[in-house]
């Protein structure tokens, strides 16, 4: 049974809508049209084609079905061309599958085997590409019933939020956290992004009052920028989301540990990495929805828990960022 749109957007997350595209694609946009179009306006196209990747989108449901199959293409979401998607049941993984953009398209075909009787699935799709989907299919006559959390959330950030470098897309510090928070979640991390608020100059978004907030920028600003145009854009960025979020519980996270590199002066910055730390928490001091936390220590300091570059989590990192960043969050949700 092929299901129609209607019923893949009723069971689709982390999207803010769902379209039937020209040439009879279904995709998932995450970002507003507003927003997409305020990165184009800034010529930086890279940014512009991320903020179609697939990011944080899943399809949460819950069926008597044995099987599920798709097809879909993939195009580029973000500098990696290598892609996957991760199907749960129950909240355990099943099935997980990699692709790469290069290869034959007759490939990009995904099916899965499923236990007996109703169950909770789950499928996330990649942070790494734009995902358009062609056709999804479960057991004729299975049942079919949307999936809902509990709470809603917005995570905001840079490529550690946007997903790199994991592999498994459900075990994603931002997909791991919104479980554990039991909220819906969008996905806002852009790959190379810093503080931008022109992003929120727009309306529209899917929760329009969110319960949780999380904003995970800094490192990119630290690498890139001077001390004085980062402090402008962060103090601005947090000022206009407390305002527009009055309600929600904000949290500041402050950039991860980056290896030795991260004790030295940038160029630009001109100071060592944890002097973020001091300029986001002056940033958010009379915020008064806006809570501080510490990243330095929320991933540990070894090579295990980290890509080559000591900048992305592994998947092993992101699961321990996820944990250890949860345990923060609740010490503010009591």
């Amino acid at each position: 049974m092929k299901l129609t749109l209607d019923q893949i957007r009723e069971i689709a997350r982390g999207a803010l809508r769902v379209e039937r595209e020209e040439d009879g694609a279904i995709r998932f946009y995450r970002f507003t049209e507003a927003q997409s179009a305020a990165y184009f306006a800034t010529g930086n196209m890279n940014f512009y084609d991320k903020t179609f990747a697939s990011a944080g989108v899943r399809l949460a449901f819950v069926s008597n079905t044995k099987t599920l199959s798709f097809r879909f293409k993939p195009y580029s979401g973000s500098s990696r061309k290598w892609f996957s998607f991760d199907l749960r049941e129950n909240d355990r993984i099943v099935s997980h599958k990699e692709y790469n953009r290069e290869d034959d398209p007759a490939t990009f075909h995904f099916e899965a085997t499923l236990g007996a009787g109703e169950k909770q699935i789950e499928l996330y799709f990649p942070f790494s590409a734009r995902t358009d989907l062609y056709d999804l299919s479960i057991d004729d006559g299975a049942t079919l019933k949307p999936l809902r959390r509990t709470h809603t959330m917005i995570e905001f950030g840079d490529s550690i939020t946007h997903g790199y470098d994991g592999h498994f897309p459900s075990l994603s510090y931002a997909n791991r956290l919104a479980a554990l928070l039991d909220a819906d979640s969008i996905n806002k991390g852009i790959g190379g992004d810093t503080f931008f608020p022109e992003l929120l100059e727009s309306g529209g978004d899917l929760y329009d009052a969110p319960d949780y907030i999380t904003v995970a920028y800094g490192t990119n600003d630290w690498a890139v920028y001077p001390r004085e145009k980062t402090e402008v854009a962060c103090r601005a960025f947090y000022k206009t989301l407390s305002a527009r979020y009055p309600k929600a519980k904000i949290f500041a996270i402050t950039p991860l540990w980056r290896g030795d590199f991260g004790d030295r002066a940038s160029g630009a910055f001109g100071a060592p990495l944890r002097q973020m730390d001091k300029l986001i928490g002056d940033a958010v001091r009379d915020l008064p929805n806006v809570t501080l936390i510490l990243g330095e220590n929320l991933v540990p300091h070894e090579s295990a828990f980290f890509s080559e570059d000591f900048l992305h989590p592994s998947d092993l990192g992101f699961c321990q960022y996820a944990a250890n960043l949860y345990e923060e969050i609740q010490k503010h949700l009591k």
